[in-house]
């Protein structure tokens, strides 16, 4: 009779990727994960087996998780209501606060510039963020991140991104992105693409925002830009130059292009 412990020893030994098809399994089985086959990948079996890992830890973390505020996240430490601090101790009490948001793997990005910002987000913190609600998960390496304007959208910003964006996207010729997603977002779509279709190539050269109006539904962009268009079969270039606009309408939190208007009839 064998030794229960001798046929355990026989058993055959796992190489790192026969673990990692194994832990692929088990998330598979136990939460539902989706893994696609990539015999070509270039990620070492050691890598992927600790990036495995991760999902694991965090799917069982998540599982198990309560809801608690940022404040009771980070120790509930003592601070001082905004409107009591003078600028000075403003700046120090903001510094001393997301230091421990820092130590408790906490972030709160800003990515706008606003006009007395540190006490800005200092109200923001204390008023505010610390009292929204996360998980209550303790996976190593994990961060949970904020940012100010998801709480208080800035449209300025979002236009301005929004602009830069789709001109970027039309101006980019070696990409099919905006062919594929984007190239009837425009009412007047049929003239731009038109005018896109004659050259092989598109480059800006330069662009500045000159005035951005908007209310609570549209938006109007006006800008300067500069830009080559490389006509095909040649490399002769035309050069186009100008005042420049655009439109948009605000639906679900976003702003949507209605009109773009370029320098390209003159």
């Amino acid at each position: 009779m064998k030794d229960k412990n001798n046929n355990e020893k026989e058993l055959p030994k796992l190489n790192t990727k026969e673990e990692n098809e194994f832990k692929k399994l088990k998330l598979s089985i136990e939460h539902g994960a989706t893994f696609f086959d990539k015999s070509n990948s270039n990620l070492p079996p050691e890598i992927e087996g600790q990036f495995l890992d991760y999902i694991s830890n965090f799917e069982n973390a998540f599982q198990n998780a309560k809801q608690i505020t940022v404040y009771e996240k980070i120790g509930k430490p003592g601070f001082k209501p905004e409107g009591t601090l003078s600028d000075e101790e403003t700046t120090i009490e903001l510094e001393r606060i997301e230091e421990i948001m820092h130590q408790n793997n906490i972030s709160l990005d800003v990515l706008c510039d606003y006009e007395n910002e540190d006490r800005l987000i200092y109200a923001f913190i204390t008023e505010e963020l610390f009292l929204s609600k996360i998980d209550e998960m303790n996976v190593p390496g994990m961060i949970s991140h904020f940012t100010y304007e998801e709480f208080h959208q800035n449209h300025k910003y979002d236009l301005e991104q929004a602009t830069e964006d789709f001109l970027k996207m039309f101006l980019d010729k070696k990409s099919k992105f905006y062919n594929e997603y984007h190239s009837e977002d425009a009412l007047n779509h049929e003239e731009l693409n038109n005018f896109r279709t004659l050259f092989k190539s598109l480059k800006m050269e330069f662009f500045d925002f000159k005035q951005i109006m908007f209310n609570e539904q549209n938006a109007t962009v006006q800008f300067e830009i500069h830009f080559w268009a490389k006509i095909k079969g040649t490399d002769a270039k035309i050069y186009y130059s100008g005042d420049g606009s655009m439109t948009f309408e605000y639906e679900y939190g976003y702003w949507y292009v209605r009109n773009a208007n370029l320098p390209i009839n003159d």
